[in-house]
């Protein structure tokens, strides 16, 4: 068990970034919420629970399994065991089900600036939009099978380059535009500022550098013996 992996560090910097996927799904449930004066109180319990549950269950795993340890450690399960394959497709429901969740926001952004009427009268547009849909899906998932031999990587460059920006640059720019009027607000922002600018290079130069340097994920399929 190592202590502090220099060389791999970066690449959990990047991760932890990653867990800030679902930041652009704050404005949405606090649009929904009754009482929107209690965001503040569920945002901070939601983020110190998953929190404490990312540390809890990677530190486990490592411990349990060492260097062996898969970058997704349902890899790590004995294979054909019930409990492994009810626990694998428990993680493809959650998957399935927060994707699309995930990718709403950015497909409404997006169909903002490409069509300009809307597809509720017009089934041209309407059927316009799902091939616009249908296709931006198939590129996600080609991206993700591109990524998948090297997932730690591809995850790190991904929480780096849309996550740090997401969760810790473009709010603290608009802090800064908005709110910031005495020098140590703006001094503070300029300082968090360079600090997201600097793990956003950093991780993926660290990232791209590293990329096909790590050992393949296990293969889970079992070739048939040929007859």
């Amino acid at each position: 068990v190592v202590h502090f992996n220099p060389s791999k560090f970066p690449l959990l910097v990047g991760t932890a970034a990653f867990s800030y996927e679902g930041i652009s799904l704050v404005i949405p449930i606090v649009e929904s919420m009754e009482r929107k004066d209690k965001f503040n109180g569920v945002l901070t319990a939601s983020l110190v629970i998953c929190a404490g549950l990312f540390v809890v269950i990677g530190a486990l795993s490592y411990l349990t399994f060492g260097n062996s340890v898969e970058t997704v450690i349902l890899l790590n399960l004995p294979n054909g065991s019930v409990w492994t394959l009810g626990v694998q497709l428990l993680y493809s429901l959650a998957i399935i089900m927060s994707v699309p969740l995930q990718l709403f926001p950015a497909i409404r952004i997006i169909e903002s600036g490409i069509f300009t009427r809307s597809g509720k009268g017009n089934p041209i547009v309407k059927w316009q939009k799902n091939l616009f849909r249908t296709l931006l899906v198939v590129f996600i998932a080609m991206v993700a099978i591109f990524g998948a031999e090297e997932l730690d990587n591809f995850i790190a460059i991904v929480g780096a380059s849309a996550c740090v920006p997401l969760s810790f640059l473009y709010p603290v720019m608009l802090h800064y535009k908005a709110f910031a009027e005495s020098w140590r607000a703006k001094a503070k922002d300029i300082i968090l500022i360079a600090v997201a600018l600097f793990g956003l290079l950093y991780v993926t130069f660290i990232s791209i550098e590293t990329w096909g340097s790590t050992t393949p994920p296990m293969n889970r399929c079992i070739d048939k013996p040929k007859p």
